[in-house]
């Protein structure tokens, strides 16, 4: 009679058991508020190629394996493809030492120096376990969680999700029945922000516990996959993304996530690195700025050679920090903080060759408080500085000037420019020389792509009015990234990014015609056909790759020998009567001449900064100016 009732008992026990292992075995992932923006940017498909930034270590790299396309950021790649086909995707993935600590300074706008944007595009993949498994715990979540805020104070409709691969700490904690202390601090985060977590290390020591696979066989290492590990986080990696996309539906348009409270009141999400150069930076003794870096990412390093050199930097935060490059021939620091007594930061003894070292210098500082940190050259050797490590805020020098009160500031602590330009140069432009000469209003309309958003940002236009004092320039940015005259003469573009505006004169010019010029006649032509009194000037390219051809075959004279696309822009001008102004021979020979790296004069791999911007601002001015 007994045997219904034990036979039930031993049922309900192991069903229970099997809805518990289910149970557990779907924990290794948590959708919460799923990715929904990245959703609405798949769909619409409007910028591209779609760039996922994988923040991390060598697991992202596919170090190790056999066959890369079985990383996990792949994985993930192909997974959303096969819910929005059509999407343009490209991943970008950031290795990079320190873990989560360093990866919270790199997050800020406007990195001056350090020649890596990571936040760039619509979807963070965040996997700092391996990195951060030798860092405090302490330290950890509150890079974590300023980390995650930095992203989202960035751009506020970033999506992001947080990722932990195994370590060996981590397969110990399962094998004892625990949660791994890492992971834990990890979800709480995610739970306080409704970021989605993929805990690839669950999974992986679910299999491994189970007996299907070996640690040893799963990892080499300790940390990277074989690729019969990969396979494993491979697994997981669809059952994750299959949820995340089906979890909410595609919005209508994006929404700005709103931060809440920090989930531990000592974070800090200031994270910032402030180069070198920045106005609050005091130099003493031979410092030699915008020198080449002998590796990257940098765009550019200060050197100096002498002992006792100093640098002096201002500022509120709670941490301090440097990030420069060391080698062989390295000297030696010394550091004082709020007026300390100085401490030797040393050169490593082992360099092999030129690494990047960033380390902190002081934590738990006053983060309302006014600080200054002094850096010295402390022995005989190389120093090469990228910048200082803040989390933080430093004045802006320059908050309390206008606009042509900044830009003289920027250019006054340049070599200036001497550039001759041509006589007759006005011959197609006499109604804006007039303008410009006896007053009126000039309605001027840049046409291109970024390059002459930097043009804009120059405020040339404060320039020319000082010049010509009695007319009135109302300059209009008709721009779009990317893009040239191959797409602006197709279909109505014309209308809607030149004849709208009623220019008075034209300027065309950036790095996007794809060496086009009869393009560029066709848009002349079409804006004349409907506005024959406009007048036309344009401009070769500035700025740019190393790469694109205007500067891998520079000649400081336009080669008339073969076709080419500043000779094809000079023919257009003449045909079509149009000015022309061939900018790439002044710019790139100010460069060539400045004793300066091209990075000291770049915002990122293509476009200028603000001392680039005045070079192209300058020479606007110098060709206008009578």
């Amino acid at each position: 009679m007994m045997m219904p009732a034990i036979k039930k008992a031993f049922f309900c026990a192991l069903l229970c058991a099997c809805v518990s292992w289910v149970a557990n075995a779907a924990e290794f992932y948590q959708v919460r508020g799923g990715i929904p923006n990245s959703q609405y940017f798949f769909k619409a498909n409007t910028v591209g190629n779609q760039y996922l930034f994988f923040i991390g270590n060598s697991v992202l790299a596919g170090t190790g394996l056999k066959d890369a396309n079985l990383r996990y950021s792949a994985q993930m790649v192909k997974g959303f493809k096969k819910y929005f086909p059509e999407a343009g995707m490209n991943e970008t993935r950031h290795m990079q030492p320190g873990g989560s600590w360093f990866g919270l300074f790199r997050c800020s706008k406007g990195q001056a120096v350090f020649g890596e944007v990571i936040a760039s595009g619509h979807l963070a993949i965040l996997d700092f376990a391996a990195d951060d498994r030798s860092a405090d715990i302490e330290q950890a979540k509150l890079s974590l969680e300023g980390l995650v805020r930095q992203i989202t104070l960035y751009r506020a409709t970033h999506s992001r999700i947080l990722v932990y691969t195994l370590t060996p700490e981590m397969l110990q904690a399962y094998k004892a029945g625990k949660t791994p202390e890492y992971i834990r601090v990890s979800e709480q985060i995610a739970d306080h922000y409704g970021i989605p977590s993929l805990n690839l290390a669950q999974y992986a020591a679910q299999k491994i516990i189970a007996g299907e696979i070996s640690f040893a066989a799963f990892s080499a290492d300790g940390v990277n996959p074989t690729d019969a590990g990969a396979k494993i986080y491979a697994e997981a990696v669809a059952k994750f993304v299959d949820a995340l996309m089906t979890s909410n539906p595609v919005p209508d348009k994006p929404k700005a996530y709103k931060l809440p409270p920090p989930l531990f009141p000592e974070t800090d999400d200031n994270g910032r690195i402030v180069a070198y150069e920045d106005q609050q930076v005091k130099q003493s003794g031979n410092w030699k700025p915008g020198q080449a870096s002998p590796i990257g990412p940098f765009r550019h390093i200060l050197v100096s050679n002498q002992t006792g050199a100093a640098l002096t930097l201002k500022f509120k935060g709670s941490e301090i920090g440097i990030i420069d490059v060391v080698d062989k021939d390295s000297a030696d620091y010394e550091y004082a903080v709020d007026g300390s007594a100085f401490r030797k930061l040393a050169a490593p003894k082992d360099a092999t060759g030129p690494t990047m070292r960033p380390i902190s210098l002081a934590k738990g500082l006053d983060r309302k408080a006014d600080h200054e940190l002094v850096l010295k050259v402390a022995s005989p050797g190389i120093t090469r500085m990228g910048g200082f490590l803040l989390n933080g805020t430093v004045a802006d020098a320059f908050a309390s000037m206008r606009t042509l009160e900044k830009i003289d500031a920027t250019y006054a602590a340049m070599d200036p420019i001497v550039y001759r330009p041509p006589a007759g140069r006005f011959a197609n432009i006499p109604k804006t020389v007039s303008k410009l000469r006896d007053g009126g209003e000039l309605r001027m309309v840049l046409l291109g792509d970024s390059i002459m958003g930097n043009t804009s940002s120059s405020s040339f236009e404060l320039l020319i009015t000082r010049d010509y004092p009695k007319c009135k320039i109302i300059k209009i940015a008709s721009l779009r990234s990317s893009t040239g005259c191959k797409y602006y003469r197709e279909d109505s573009r014309v209308q809607d990014y030149v004849l709208k505006h009623n220019p008075d004169l034209l300027v065309i010019g950036g790095i996007s015609n794809g060496g086009d010029a009869e393009a560029v006649r066709s848009v002349i032509q079409q804006v004349r056909a409907k506005k024959p009194d406009t007048e036309v000037l344009l401009l070769t390219p500035v700025f740019g790759s190393t790469r694109d051809e205007h500067i891998r075959t520079f000649t400081r004279e336009i080669d008339t020998t073969k076709s080419n696309f500043r000779f094809n822009m000079q023919k257009v001008a003449a045909e079509e009567k149009c000015a022309f102004f061939d900018m790439t021979s002044p710019w790139w020979t100010y460069i060539q001449d400045s004793g300066k790296t091209y990075g000291w004069f770049m915002g990122d791999a293509v476009h200028a900064n603000q001392r680039g911007c005045q070079i192209i601002g300058r020479l606007l001015e110098i060709w206008f100016k009578e």
